[in-house]
């Protein structure tokens, strides 16, 4: 029960980075919050007891890295594709609920390499935390669940006025 504890207050304060990242406007900025988030729910995931949580994270900070230092190439995308899902399943205790931080890495490493648009990279950001969110609510870290249901909503609400902002902008063009 304490590592459940434990686990849950670690995994709002990783919460709370990526739900500062949805407002950033810059893709640099974005990435350096999503480092922080992803460094203190890997953090998290060792009291949740989530190896592949961890090591899918681990390659979660390294993308962020590479993406900040303009380093993330195509082959850069694909390998720690590669290195997602081989040391994701390679350390999965979990069954098919392991396999979910997997998924949601993978697809958003290759979303990071293909998507440069901030705008565009939120949807990709509400595909990902739709999947954390199931693995949340399995392994009972209602912090995520909660803050990940909320960044969910600000994301929508971010996609909205940029829609709203843009139809603005074009009615004023014609």
């Amino acid at each position: 029960m304490t590592n459940l504890i434990i686990g849950n207050i670690i995994s709002f304060i990783s919460a709370v980075f990526l739900g500062m990242s949805c407002y950033a406007k810059e893709r640099k900025k974005i990435f350096r919050l999503q480092l922080l988030n992803c460094f203190t729910y890997g953090v998290a995931s060792y009291f949740f007891g989530s190896y592949a949580a961890i090591a899918t994270l681990v390659c979660c900070c390294l993308r962020c890295i590479f993406i900040m230092k303009d380093m993330f190439t195509k082959r850069t995308a694909y390998l720690l594709t590669l290195v997602v899902i081989v040391s994701g399943v390679m350390t999965n205790n979990m069954g098919f609920i392991g396999i979910l931080p997997v998924i949601a890495t993978a697809e958003y490493t290759l979303c990071c390499y293909y998507i440069e648009d901030p705008h565009r990279t939120r949807y990709s950001i509400m595909v990902n935390e739709l999947i954390w969110v199931i693995y949340a609510i399995i392994i009972k870290d209602f912090s995520t669940t909660v803050c990940d249901a909320v960044v969910i909503g600000a994301d929508i609400i971010a996609i909205i006025n940029y829609h709203k902002t843009k139809k603005v902008e074009t009615a004023h063009i014609n």
